[in-house]
Formats: structure tokens, sequence, C-alpha cells
């Protein structure tokens, strides 16, 4: 077997938004490779991202490649099962533009042909029509022109897009015969989800209620009529509502969001909307899936399924690192898990009876299954060769605690050669209301097959275990959840090494944050990288894309009124105390976690002069590098932090 090496990344497939047609007998999936980079000095192309769309037969018995694009995605059916919508860039589109092809084969011909192209789409029930979110025929003239922007909402830029378009984008409905896209709305906020009700006459529309989306997190439920006109108001903001599904008698609604209204450290639940009445259905669980992973890319639909005869709905259920698909009965309220096993279910989909979903190991990449009268298929096999090449690690479940704390999970990945100085790599999720648990991440198996235990685990503040151990670090941001880590890696390298065995650090985002953090407070670790991180709360409250809110909500304050409490939690106050060797990665545009905080933090470091540091600027990436970066960017990430560890023996 070979060694996995940084750039056996280019070997994975990746697969996503799965999607059943109505009969249940045929599958469509996005699959992404990454093509090798050519040429070099001037005529150098840079590996790339190629996704296309593939359809596979339910039974097992054979799949095709259904396009031939290199940036499709968001298939769906036609409700009548003949059709197939998807989202492309084609020869002269400059914006990702509707396509339609026939199952029956042919080429793949363009509905739209918008300047700022389409976001989302959704089929009208006669399969004739199609509705989607588009600026229409809008231009960003500021960013072409390069002229001066004039700025007066609060949220106008967000990570990943940078900039945020001035113009608001609306719903249209576009019939297969004469292709005129139609506007139907006049929303004050960008619309985000689209769904028909099954009559047909009426949409129903995420947005915000709130002029211009100030608060990127509030969006209530619309009931805007096909025809167009006013949109009526359903459900407001303060619930932070989405994936909203009908249900096929048209009596009820079934949606997500947060079981304490307004709360973003509440667990996803499952609602429903029936007599003007909203109920949750799922109570403390968590129905939405937040499991890590570093090998995913494109969509992943996880909104409720529907029985036919509308008395239960499916949805994907998140406890304590593992997550399973579950039927969730109207009548009783009771919730049973439709399969079992340590693994990540990343998206799903039903129809006919069948459910069709993506799931992952710590040793095993994204694979798409079946389940249909309680029977399991492995329906592809495109990474079978990836894992019998590589000798990947298993994944090992433990539990420890910190002084009066509650139980915590964590894993190790063994080494199957450990290193001479058995050395331990402690990871630390972002969020911090996310989890670890039995995904998979191509960076854990990397170190793993450098000869270190790698250690990973949810400690206060993650998600899976219920709404107060989410909740329990708010305004208390490296307190009880850096006891965690430490009972963490302290538990860790007692199980699996020797006492003086050397450990490293390593996070990203909140894992920033806590990695800053700790070597502030501790000279434990042999070596850290602090990834797209944080170090000071009185400017990550003006410069994130998210920093006014959820400094306000997380941290619990504000930079003028709660100026000591913040600075107090912010890694900055403290790090004259740094003596660990740290490698600073940053993506230089990078809008959640702004590279303003790597550069405060790398330069205080210089000045004081007590601790070695390194810093890594990468351009033209966001917050996303590690995940979906350009892919010799997220090679030369993975080279630089184990060339790091390596050489801090």
């Amino acid at each position: 077997m070979a060694k996995l090496r940084p750039d056996s990344l280019l070997e994975l497939t990746f697969l996503s938004d799965p999607q059943l047609s109505p009969d249940g007998r045929s599958l469509v999936a996005v699959s992404t490779i990454i093509e090798p980079g050519k040429g070099e000095g001037s005529s150098y192309q840079p590996p790339r991202y190629h996704s296309r769309l593939v359809l596979y037969q339910t039974d097992g018995s054979g799949h095709q490649v259904f396009t031939q694009g290199t940036s499709d995605s968001k298939p769906r059916f036609s409700p009548d099962g003949s059709k197939l919508a998807f989202l492309a860039k084609r020869s002269d589109d400059k914006q990702p533009q509707l396509y339609l092809m026939s199952l029956s084969g042919g080429e793949a011909e363009r509905l739209t042909q918008l300047k700022s192209g389409v976001s989302s789409f959704v089929w009208h029930p006669d399969s004739q029509q199609l509705a989607f979110i588009s600026r229409g025929d809008w231009e960003d003239r500021a960013a072409q022109e390069e002229r001066a922007r004039v700025i007066e909402r609060m949220h106008y830029k967000s990570d990943g897009r940078g900039f945020r378009p001035s113009e608001i984008a609306q719903v249209y409905l576009i019939s297969l015969g004469d292709k005129a896209p139609r506007r139907l709305s006049s929303f004050a906020a960008n619309p985000s989800e689209l769904a028909f009700h099954p009559d047909g006459q009426s949409l129903y529309v995420c947005a915000a209620t709130c002029p211009a989306d100030e608060d990127r997190w509030h969006s209530g439920l619309w009931q805007l009529p096909a025809t167009g006109g006013e949109a009526a108001l359903m459900i407001d903001s303060s619930q932070m509502v989405s994936d909203v599904a009908p249900s096929p008698d048209g009596a009820g609604l079934a949606l997500m969001a947060p079981a304490e209204p307004g709360n973003l450290a509440s667990p996803v639940g499952l609602w429903l909307w029936q007599g003007g009445r909203l109920s949750l259905l799922t109570g403390e669980l968590d129905a939405q899936p937040g499991i890590g992973g570093d090998s995913r890319y494109g969509d992943s639909p996880n909104r409720p399924a529907w029985s036919e005869d509308s008395r239960s709905l499916v949805i994907n259920v998140n406890r304590a690192g593992r997550s399973a698909l579950s039927r969730v009965s109207l009548a009783s309220g009771n919730i049973r898990a439709l399969h079992s096993g340590d693994r990540a279910v990343t998206a799903f989909s039903y129809a006919a009876g069948r459910l069709a979903f993506l799931a992952e190991t710590p040793s095993r990449p994204g694979e798409l299954f079946t389940l249909g009268r309680g029977r399991e298929t492995q329906l592809s096999q495109v990474n079978t060769d990836f894992v019998a090449r590589y000798r990947l690690a298993e994944a090992t479940e433990h539990t420890t605690r910190a002084e009066r704390g509650p139980r915590l999970t964590y894993w190790t990945l063994a080494p199957r050669k450990p290193r001479k100085d058995k050395a331990l790599v402690l990871q630390v999720h972002g969020g911090p209301h996310t989890n670890y648990g039995y995904g998979f991440y191509f960076e854990f198996q990397l170190l793993a097959a450098r000869g270190y235990t790698v250690a990973y685990g949810n400690p206060r503040g993650s998600t899976s275990y219920g709404s107060g151990f989410a909740q329990s670090i708010l305004g208390g941001y490296g307190t009880i959840d850096s006891a965690d880590v430490l009972a963490i890696a302290d538990s860790a390298r007692a199980s699996h090494t020797d006492s003086e065995a050397p450990i490293h650090l390593a996070g990203g985002s909140y894992g920033g944050f806590m990695t800053n953090w700790l070597i502030t407070q501790t000279a434990v670790f042999r070596s850290a990288v602090t990834q797209r991180s944080i170090c000071n709360w009185l400017s990550f409250y003006g410069t994130s894309d998210i920093g006014y809110r959820f400094s306000e909500y997380e941290v619990g304050g504000n930079p003028w009124a709660d100026t000591d409490k913040l600075w107090a939690q912010s890694p900055l106050k403290h790090v004259a105390n740094v003596t660990t060797p740290l490698l600073i990665i940053h993506s230089e545009e990078d809008h959640r976690c702004p590279i303003e905080q790597a550069e405060q933090f790398y330069i205080a470091l210089k000045r004081i002069g007590k601790a070695e540091v390194r810093f890594i600027r990468f351009p033209d990436e966001c917050h996303e590098l590690s995940r979906s970066g350009r892919p010799d960017r997220r090679i030369e990430r993975l080279k630089a932090i184990v060339d790091w560890f390596e050489t801090h023996p």
C-alpha cells in the first residue's frame, strides 16, 4: 500500500446533492473531480474542480455520466420525471444559468441568459414551469468600473463573495414554452429558498423581514402568489427559517429552525406549520447535520422529506458525533432511526418509499447509498480505489471529562507506524456550534500517515449533545471550553502515548481562537498551527461579516459598552505569555475571520520576540480554504502544516 501524501488529495472524488427521481428508480448526483494543473511559468494553469452530473439506477444495474460540463450543479427532476433541470456555466456564460435536459438524452438546453445568473430554482407541479431566484440583468458596475462604493447597510460583505450586491434578488417564473422570465416579487430583502404549494397556486419563500437583509441570520417565511403580487408574511424573521417542505396533501408545512427561536446556539429542530400554528416536533434533538469533514464539495441538501400519505417525515438526526436518517411520526411524535452505524450522513433525498444518501466514516470518504424496504445498498464506488491504495487509520472513540465537567467524547486516529517520539496532534474544531465525529478528514489521515496520533473531540459549545452543552460557553469563551480541550489532550496522551510525548496543537476559525488562547495560557504544546483565527474580539466586531451579531450573542458584548469583557477574552491581550512556536495560516479574502486578526497576532509576537512565528498568507482565498479552496493551495497548506510539526519535534 502507498503512503498518503498531500497531493493524494487530487485522487479523491467528491459526490454531492443526491436527488431521486419521482418514481425512485433513478438517482442523479453531482460528481466532482480535481483536474491536475498544466504548464509552467506564465502559461501555468492551476488544478481546478470539474463537476458534472452522473445518473445512477437505484437497483444497482449501472450508472452513466449524464452531462459533460465542468461546473454543473443543483440537479432537480421534474415532477413528472421526464426532465432534469440544473445550473451550469457553459460556453459564454459568466454566471450560472438554468439548463434543461430530457431524461431520454440529447443536448442540454439553456433556459436563461441573465447577466446576474440564477442562484436557486424549483419546479412547478405541472412540470412546465420553474421558479428561480435572480437579480435579473443587474450588473455590479461599481466593481467593473472600479468606482468608489457607497455603503449604507450593515451586512454589506459576505465571506466567499466579497461585497454583497446592492441590488435585491427577486423571484422569477419561466415557462418551458416561451422561455421568457417573468418577475413575481418585490422583496425588500434577498430571498434564499423556494418551494411550491402542491396546488401550484403559490410559492413559499424564505426571506428576511428586515429591510435590505440587515441580519444574515434572520429569515422568515412568506407566501407569494404564483401569478406574482404582494407576498404575505407567515412566520417572522426571528424564527430563522430554512429547508421548507410542503406536505403532499397541502395541509402542513415542515421547516427547520432553532429549537429556541433566535438562539444561534440552540439545536436546529424540525417544526410543523399547520392551521396557522407552529409546533416543534424534535425537542432537544439536533435535526440538522453538523459533523465536520474536509473532503466534501458542493451542495448537501437535508430538507425534511414527507411520506406520501403526509403522516410522517424523514430528517437527518445528529447525535454525539454520528448521524442517522430518522422517521418522525406526526401522530405519535415518535422518532425512529432508519439505520445505524458509526458514520456521518451528509445529504439525503426521498421518493417513492426509497431513501438515497451520502455517507462517510473517518476512514472512508463519501459514497452514495440507497435504503428501501429495510435494505441498504451502496450505489457508488468512486473512492474505492483510493481506500484500497492507501492504508488509512481507523478511528477509536473515547470519553473523558474536565474537573467538575460533563462527559466529553473524542476520537483518535492511531498511526500504523508511530513516530519515535510518539507525538500527538490535537485538533480543535470551528464553530463553536459544530461537532467532530464520524466524518472523513483527509488532513487527519495525512498526519496519521506521518506517524502522528491525531486526537479530536467535542468540548462544551459543540452541537449534538443538547442545548445546555452547546450554550454553556456563551459569554465565557476560553473558560470551560479550554479546560475541556486540555482534558482531551491529557486523556489522549495518557491513553495512546507516554506521558512525556510531545503534543502539537491545530485549529481553525473558533478552533483558531482556541489555539491562540491556549498558547497564551499554557506552554504544554510543542508547536501550534492557528488558521483563519481570532485574536481580538474588539476589532472582530466591526471587520467580520458576522462580527456585530456574533460578538454580542456569543462573546457577550460590543466594543463601546463592554470593552473590558471583550478584551479580557482576546488572546491578543495575553500575547506576551506565548513561548510556543506558532505557524499562522490565513486567507487574504477571509471575511468571516478577517486577515487583520492574523496580522495583529503575528506583529505582536514578532515585536515581543519570545516565540518563533511564521505567517503564511493565501491570496484569493476565503474562510473555506481547507475545504474548497483552489486545490494546489489546499495542498500547499497541508504541506506547511506537516512541515511545521516535523521541524518542531
